[in-house]
């Protein structure tokens, strides 16, 4: 939990992307209509665009700080907890839309 205090501002963007989703899903559970369903599709698109250039993202700022931490003589500890710290935003943004998607199949299920 303490990795998601230390966000950047593309990381918060990302997930506040692939958070439109899941409210457009609470909103189709609410009152499930084709309208609101053919909204799931682009804004899924969205989100999973914007998790996996958040993830790239990351993974290139991961680069940067182990070019800087070369010398330091803990290394390979440093490496994999900035790769572990890097797809944190990548896997909240997944989880989000797996939750979206559950909803969307229950406003299915009230719909039919």
């Amino acid at each position: 939990m303490k990795a998601l205090i230390y966000l950047g501002p593309a990381a918060i963007l990302g997930l506040a992307i692939t958070g439109i989703p899941l409210v457009v899903a609470i909103l189709f559970v609410a009152r499930p209509s084709a309208a609101r369903l053919e909204w799931m599709r682009p804004v899924s698109l969205a989100a999973i665009f914007s998790a996996i250039a958040g993830l790239f993202l990351s993974i290139a700022n991961s680069l940067v700080g182990i070019t800087r931490h070369s010398a330091d003589p803990d290394l390979t500890r440093y490496i994999a907890q900035v790769f572990a710290e890097s797809t944190i935003p990548a896997f909240v943004s997944f989880a989000m839309l797996a939750a979206a998607w559950l909803l969307v199949a229950v406003g299915m299920r009230r719909q039919a």
